[in-house]
């Protein structure tokens, strides 16, 4: 195997170097795309792996995975990793990851087993793969004849929904989303900022920025209306309706929030795609 990896930043904390070095040694090349219009240097490892890429603005998630898909087929790599900045790979998982995806060698999207505020999603002593419906961004590995087959990641979504909807196409062209059980990383999701407590339930909600209150709900719906078949139980109750909810009696930025899940809902069943700048004075 040839593995590229591309890892896109957008304003990263001082762990940066901590998580791509739980990789980093297993790969052939590392893209750092740099999405934030400023570079923060001291957040970087220095190696001869790296290749740093971006167009100092934020281009989105679509566009990054893209140009890294498109330098894979042209140098000749055979699998894509795709990460985050927030997460990292336990103590020689990657290792184990790259040996289970060497062994299985099939043309499906690999994911790993996501360690979600110290908890694994499915029982990390499993051997056998899992499939499921979509993955996550972070830590997934693509064969890169998949593009060939399928196409490119939607760059019209900018952000959120990207991976969901790329599963889902994969899937309905009989290529499977399998996890990784025995290969945990430690993955952030949303802020969680402080628990909430109403009638007898205690809340510890995941809180967005408005514009990414908007890409969340209005690529999901667009998702929905294009995989009708797929298990969409709870998506507007709990990224619309929930939401809502919470941002009206808890969280800050009430107006700019709500405005963002609204316009982000009526765009979603307008099917309105590419990058919007009703908040760009509010990411």
């Amino acid at each position: 195997m040839r593995i590229l990896g591309i890892i896109i930043v957008y304003f990263p904390d001082s762990n940066l170097k901590f998580n791509i070095n739980s990789y980093l040694p297993y790969i052939d090349k590392l893209i750092f795309w740099e999405n934030s219009p400023e570079e923060k240097a001291e957040y970087i490892p220095q190696s001869s792996k790296l290749e740093k890429m971006g167009l100092n603005r934020n281009v989105g998630i679509g566009k990054a995975l893209n140009e890294a898909v498109n330098y894979a087929i042209e140098n000749g790599y055979t699998h894509l990793l795709t990460m985050d900045q927030d997460s990292y790979f336990e103590s020689n998982k990657f290792k184990t990851y790259l040996e289970i995806i060497e062994k299985t060698n099939q043309e499906i999207i690999y994911s790993p087993n996501y360690k979600i505020y110290g908890k694994e999603m499915y029982d990390p002593t499993e051997a056998s793969l899992i499939e499921v419906e979509a993955n996550m961004t972070s830590g997934s590995i693509y064969p890169i004849s998949i593009f060939n087959k399928i196409g490119l990641f939607r760059d019209d979504f900018f952000i959120d929904s990207i991976d969901l909807e790329f599963c889902m196409r994969a899937r309905k062209n009989n290529i499977p989303t399998k996890i990784v059980p025995l290969v945990n990383l430690v993955h952030k999701v949303g802020y969680q900022k402080k628990k909430y407590r109403f009638l007898w339930k205690t809340f510890f909600p995941n809180e967005y920025s408005p514009i990414r209150s908007y890409y969340i709900v209005r690529n999901g719906i667009i998702t929905m209306r294009l995989y009708p078949w797929a298990n969409w139980k709870g998506f507007l109750f709990y990224w619309f309706y929930k939401r809502l909810f919470f941002v009206l009696c808890y969280e800050k930025e009430k107006y700019m929030k709500c405005k963002g899940l609204i316009i982000g809902y009526l765009h979603g069943k307008r099917g309105v795609t590419g990058e919007q700048k009703i908040f760009l004075d509010n990411e």
